[in-house]
């Protein structure tokens, strides 16, 4: 059976679009576009120099027209949807501002040139070629229309805009930024390589400090047990025997300290602490 329609859009995807959307909103009003644009967008020597490193985020959701806009959205929503329903939203979030964040790192060699340190930087396309990145690593074999008319293998795309973007980078003109291009591309290979190092890592992190904290909880249990052992069971083989009448003031305050260490421990398993006053 086949099925017909558009496909459904993921949170974080729609997420990104609605903020990317009302970015160019903003954008677009008199007056407002100017200042968020000379504030939010990538410029080599403010960012690197200048230290305002929130350029290096801020930049991809800044689009110079309606066009440049409307593609990179729409190419975030073509290949983005399978990656976020396969990851889920929160991986597939992160890795786009990662991979933004990450091309926007490699314009720092636009420093070694004067004019191209003060040329800003805006768009969302190294986030989206590293999705599109991505997307070729999962699906190889996928075709897309090229220019909506020539079916190629996504891996072409990709290999091919790599290369267009490498030679860019080398002899740049005009005011495509391949350089970002490129590190998009590049950081969502290295994104690949290193995130099963890390997620297992992170993974271990986790269990070790589990384990460390089962140890001291058990290290916890065991002196309470050595403190009732020593100072409380004496006294309450006293109180069986004698009666509370019997008891002085030092081991009467030793037992509202035992009854407080106890409902500070038993509270979280919920079981009815030591209360030898209750």
């Amino acid at each position: 059976m086949m099925s017909y329609g558009v496909p459904g859009i993921p949170r974080g995807i729609k997420t990104l679009v609605i903020a990317t959307l009302v970015v160019y909103f903003f954008q677009i009003l008199p007056g407002a576009g100017a200042f968020i644009t000379s504030w939010g967008a990538l410029v080599p020597y403010l960012t690197f120099i200048q230290g305002q490193i929130w350029r290096a985020v801020t930049y991809m959701f800044l689009h110079g027209s309606p066009f440049h806009i409307l593609f990179n959205m729409l190419m975030l929503w073509m290949f983005g949807v399978e990656i976020e329903n396969m990851w889920g939203t929160r991986r597939f979030v992160a890795f786009y501002l990662i991979c933004g964040a990450g091309s926007a790192m490699f314009s720092i060699l636009n420093l070694f040139n004067s004019e191209l340190s003060l040329i800003p930087v805006i768009g969302a396309s190294g986030a989206v070629l590293g999705v599109l990145t991505i997307y070729a690593y999962y699906f190889p074999h996928r075709q897309v229309l090229l220019f909506f008319v020539l079916p190629v293998n996504i891996r072409i795309i990709v290999i091919g805009y790599a290369l267009y973007s490498l030679f860019g980078s080398i002899a740049p003109r005009g005011v495509i930024s391949h350089l970002t291009h490129l590190g998009g591309i590049v950081v969502a290979l290295l994104y690949l390589k290193l995130y099963p190092l890390i997620s297992e890592w992170y993974r271990q992190f986790r269990v070790d400090a589990s384990e460390r904290q089962m140890r001291k909880e058990a290290e916890r249990r065991a002196e309470r047990a050595r403190y009732f052992e020593q100072k409380v069971d004496p006294i309450l083989e006293k109180i069986s025997k004698e009666g509370m009448e019997a008891l002085t003031a030092a081991e009467k305050k030793i037992l509202k300290e035992a009854a407080k260490i106890d409902k500070a421990q038993l509270k979280k398993d919920k079981i009815i602490p030591f209360d030898p006053f209750r």
